[in-house]
């Protein structure tokens, strides 16, 4: 069943208990518990396809996954991410594990195999950099110290603005001690060794930002994720809508895709009271929740005299943008086990001075080149993948980007940007397709079809700004917003996704998790534990 229904072609009503605008993870997350609990829900998608980054695409005979590439955790039945997940599909959708090298980090011509298993990830590196046992020993002390921390500083950005100023010091503080501070700042402390710390940094691309402006805590956060493994949803990605989706329409609600909001209505008592679309009809429901991101939430949403008076234009135009990418997406007509490929993702690099690679792409965009590629084979991934799609293999290969490449076009129309901007793709898309061939030469003279996403595509689908992918940059600073929390200064209205939290599907679903908390004002964990 498709996860949304036309807006044109709906016959909804006008009042819900709660409106959700966008349906990316963090906004499934929200409505998932608010469901469950006997809300009916109302959820708002502009775009025709419901998932946001978790949605899947079709094209010329293949499947993408949009955004979804791993996920740790979920292969762990007592994990609270899999509790979620559970919880709010009704226990419909299920994950298949990854290789045991889920990760491959590449860092010039030498290659590093990541084990699933804190003991055999200790052992892999410390294979490799026989001298630095003790400092990999001290930096997986850090990560599980710092994920631990992590719990209650979340908790906390569900608490209403009274209880949680006065809680804030307890809560937040611990995790704060470790997350004021840069990656590579906690690392040149353990390690002089620049390769180390350059395979440590492999994979920071899953929170799009450099590890020496990148904050600690969400490093901790990520290594912590996938330390156990990763896994892929059975069916692609686009599952997850699907069974959110199914448990809200259970409850009454409903999902409504190429239906985009205007603006959040307010009423004369200072309350958000719903939502005006853009062809001027009214939603009202006493709860509204925006997951379409802070920036877009207080610069297009809501009134500007609203973002004045509160001050959240002021905060949010303060806070930096994540990194953005470009993203190929590559099509084969052969099997992947035929092409000898798994599900090992690749993250490589120019060379151990990772620093200096950004550096000189930033510098000279159009003629130096990407400093870090991620390869992805999803049809490696999905269980069922040959029996839907036989012969044929899907890979994804991103790769790390400057704004000013395209910030020339940024006023033009999506699939009408110009002759130079086609141009500018080619070349890009050359440029990856190097890379694909260099790490993985058997797929010379075998590419089918090719398809380039750009930061543009991603402020089209995704609402952003500068194609930051991850939204709001994971700095230090960030961190230290108190203001930044599931409430708002508008009574009535919550914020859910990864702003509320941190980078990626687990952020945002965390950032759902908090919302719901916040609406439904009790620790919805509780719920995970009766519902099982």
């Amino acid at each position: 069943m498709s996860a949304g229904e036309s807006y044109v072609r709906s016959q909804v009503g006008d009042t819900w208990d709660a409106i959700v605008i966008g349906s990316g993870i963090g906004g499934l997350t929200t409505a998932g518990f608010l469901a469950r609990d006997g809300h009916r829900v109302l959820m708002l998608e502009k775009h025709t396809t419901a998932g946001g980054c978790t949605q899947v695409f079709r094209r010329a005979g293949y499947e993408w996954d949009a955004g979804l590439h791993y996920m740790g955790e979920v292969h762990r039945s007592d994990s609270r991410l899999r509790h979620i997940f559970d919880h709010i599909t009704n226990g419909q959708l299920e994950w298949a594990p990854m290789p045991e090298i889920y990760n491959r980090i590449v860092v010039g011509d030498r290659a590093y195999e990541i084990p699933a298993g804190a003991s055999k990830f200790a052992e892999s590196l410390k294979g490799y950099f026989p001298q630095e046992s003790q400092a990999i020993d001290a930096y997986l002390d850090l990560v599980f110290e710092t994920s631990r921390d992590a719990k209650t500083f979340f908790a906390h950005r569900a608490l209403p603005p009274a209880m949680a100023e006065a809680a804030y010091e307890q809560m937040c503080e611990p995790f704060l001690a470790r997350a004021d501070r840069t990656v590579t700042d906690v690392l040149s402390e353990l390690t002089e060794n620049e390769e180390l710390i350059a395979v440590l940094c492999g994979h920071f691309g899953d929170y799009s930002l450099e590890p020496w402006r990148a904050s600690f805590g969400m490093h901790a956060m990520l290594v912590r994720h996938y330390l156990d493994g990763a896994n892929f949803p059975v069916g692609g990605s686009g599952r997850i809508a699907e069974t959110v989706a199914e448990v809200i329409r259970e409850s009454g609600g409903a999902v409504l895709i190429g239906a985009e909001v205007a603006s959040i209505v307010i009423g004369a008592d200072g309350t958000a009271q719903g939502v005006t679309m853009t062809d001027g009809r009214q939603f009202t429901a006493p709860v509204v929740i925006s997951d379409a991101g802070l920036a877009t939430t207080v610069n297009q949403l809501l009134p500007a005299e609203v973002t004045q008076e509160t001050g959240l234009a002021e905060r949010c135009h303060a806070m930096e943008p994540s990194l953005g990418w470009v993203v190929l997406n590559i099509g084969i007509k052969e099997s992947t086990s035929d092409l000898g490929l798994d599900g090992t993702n690749i993250w490589a690099h120019g060379g151990a001075d990772q620093k200096a690679h950004v550096a000189a792409h930033h510098a000279d965009p159009h003629n130096e080149p990407m400093p870090v590629y991620f390869l992805s084979f999803p049809s490696a991934k999905h269980p069922s993948w040959e029996q839907r799609y036989p012969g044929r293999t899907t890979i994804d290969v991103c790769g790390l980007t400057n704004w000013s490449l395209f910030e020339p076009f940024a006023g033009t129309r999506w699939m009408r940007r110009g002759e130079e901007y086609d141009r500018l793709k080619d070349r890009l898309t050359e440029e990856l397709l190097g890379q694909v061939l260099r790490l993985c030469p058997q797929l010379a003279w075998k590419i089918d079809h090719v398809e380039l996403a750009t930061p543009l595509s991603f402020n089209h689908f995704l609402g952003r700004t500068t194609g930051d992918f991850m939204s709001l940059a994971h700095t230090p600073e960030r961190f230290r917003q108190q203001w930044i929390s599931a409430h708002t200064p508008v009574p009535g209205l919550y914020l859910s996704g990864q702003d509320v939290a941190c980078a990626g599907v687990s952020g945002a679903m965390v950032g759902g998790a908090t919302a719901a908390a916040a609406v439904l004002r009790r620790n919805v964990f509780e719920d995970l534990v009766t519902s099982r």
